[in-house]
């Protein structure tokens, strides 16, 4: 039986316990969460997916519930996953206010107690804005931010045309290529999930 590693909180050092949040689509995400401070630590797309109410949930909970201070920790400041030093995330599509941190090894976002609510705030503020959000801007604006993040590059799918003069004749398949339609496939379909086309 394998012993599952305790994941250390980046802020506080104390320990984080698994919460379960509802996410879109009725799915539901499996977080962590720091008993000492509060804070949620968010796999990689993780905050993308977790609904308004989860992150009342989250942020709603008593900070009497809280453990007393622990000893600062070596841990401090890294990431709970795969331990890389945190970095400052900053990202126009994530309020400026708000203090999230991001792991450039597994991509992981921390966000203290009360960065949460920013998070949503702003979610919510620019939702409001943005009548056409569920409209095809918005899904190309989140598609160009994705292929950005997994640095895809241009990714061009192949014409029905294209596709069949390839097998017509028989030009050897590029790797490279298939690769770049499938990421694009699947960054499609992600974004389908996340604004519910």
């Amino acid at each position: 039986m394998t012993e599952t590693k305790k994941l250390i909180c980046p802020e506080c050092g104390g320990g984080l316990h698994e919460v379960y949040a509802a996410a879109n689509y009725g799915r539901v995400l499996l977080l962590d969460q720091c008993r000492g401070c509060g804070g949620v630590w968010f796999d990689r797309w993780e905050l993308y997916f977790v609904t308004d109410k989860s992150i009342k949930d989250l942020e709603g909970i008593d900070a009497s519930s809280f453990v007393a201070p622990v000893a600062p920790h070596p841990a401090k400041g890294h990431c709970p996953r795969c331990e890389k030093e945190l970095a400052i995330f900053t990202d126009n599509n994530l309020p400026k206010d708000a203090l999230i941190e991001r792991c450039p090894g597994c991509n992981g976002l921390w966000l203290n107690r009360g960065e949460l609510g920013k998070y949503a705030a702003h979610r919510n503020a620019f939702r409001a804005k943005r009548p056409d959000y569920n409209a095809g801007t918005a899904e190309l604006d989140t598609l160009k931010h994705l292929q950005k993040e997994l640095k895809v590059g241009n990714i061009a799918t192949p014409t029905t045309l294209e596709l069949a003069s390839n097998l017509r004749n028989e030009t050897p398949i590029n790797s490279k290529e298939v690769a770049k339609d499938l990421a694009f496939l699947a960054l499609q379909s992600l974004v389908r999930l996340v604004f519910k086309f």
